[in-house]
């Protein structure tokens, strides 16, 4: 039933016609920076949060970048393909109030992407940027759910609290559609690639579909996520011990006498991120920077 409603409700952003174009010229091979830049300068107030962004300390540039194209040419097209999605997500999240505290979802969405970013650099992961924006998109059925019905939403947090019991099972005991099954669904509306979908769909239990052609971003973004939920607890409106599957290690080839030193690399790469993940894309009206 949620599912159905998705093209026909208002409240779900869709992203705008600048959007769509960094998408389609960032992932064109034959694209110049030059063209990439144009796109993004149509939008001020865009350009404005990707330099930001890209001055944040995650990046550790040594001079402050003041050019749109020089931020391109440094960072790379993915990069400014993804922190302009970000910024997208960012604005969605806050599209309409609700009783989700929507600053908290949004830090949880951009610690899973720079999570899912150092745990495909520690097993030698090829596609960085686009496992940040499997990480940055995971939990977009959340969003979808909040803002179609934020009340229902809210009381399954609760009971997630109340119980100590992950949101998605508790979820499952509802029997209706999840938010990994609408994040999906969701994805597909805005006609994301399969990779980004299939990582919505599975990223809380990917044994649920163990021979996707995806699966290792799938459980790349399932490991970064139950760190984010370890240190951001309860920031994506699931309390409780995060459930981990056990797929997970051998599709990544790691051991679990592998996580302490992993998580001891996270908190030093989460203390360098916090003017990303605490908002770093706030509007100019809006104090943070």
């Amino acid at each position: 039933m949620f599912r159905e409603l998705l093209g026909t409700i208002s409240e779900i952003p869709t992203p705008d016609v600048v959007v769509q174009q960094i998408i389609s010229t960032a992932s064109n091979p034959n694209t110049s920076a030059k063209d990439l830049e144009k796109v993004i300068s149509r939008d001020v107030g865009l350009s404005t949060k990707i330099l930001r962004l890209v001055n944040s300390a995650y990046y550790g540039l040594p001079r402050k970048i003041t050019k749109l194209s020089e931020a391109i040419v440094i960072v790379g097209f993915k990069t400014v393909r993804n922190l302009a999605l970000s910024v997208f997500t960012y604005s969605a999240l806050h599209s309409k109030h609700t009783f989700v505290d929507h600053d908290k979802l949004w830090s949880h969405f951009m610690t899973t992407a720079i999570f899912s970013e150092h745990v495909a650099k520690s097993i030698g992961f090829m596609n960085r940027e686009e496992v940040f924006l499997a990480g940055m998109m995971h939990d977009v059925g959340k969003l979808a759910l909040d803002l179609i019905f934020p009340t229902y939403t809210f009381e399954l947090s609760k009971v997630s609290e109340k119980t100590q019991e992950p949101f998605f099972l508790v979820e499952r005991k509802c029997e209706a559609d999840n938010h990994m099954e609408i994040g999906g669904e969701l994805l597909k509306l805005w006609k994301f690639p399969d990779e980004y979908i299939s990582v919505a769909q599975y990223h809380e239990k990917p044994s649920l579909n163990p021979d996707s052609p995806h699966i290792e971003m799938i459980c790349i973004v399932h490991l970064a996520n139950v760190f984010s939920n370890i240190f951001l607890p309860g920031y994506s409106l699931s309390y409780g011990r995060p459930y981990m599957d056990p797929l997970m290690f051998n599709i990544l080839g790691i051991k679990p006498s592998n996580l302490k030193i992993m998580y001891n690399e996270l908190e030093r790469i989460f203390e360098k991120s916090k003017e990303m993940i605490y908002g770093g894309v706030k509007d100019e009206a809006g104090i943070q920077t």
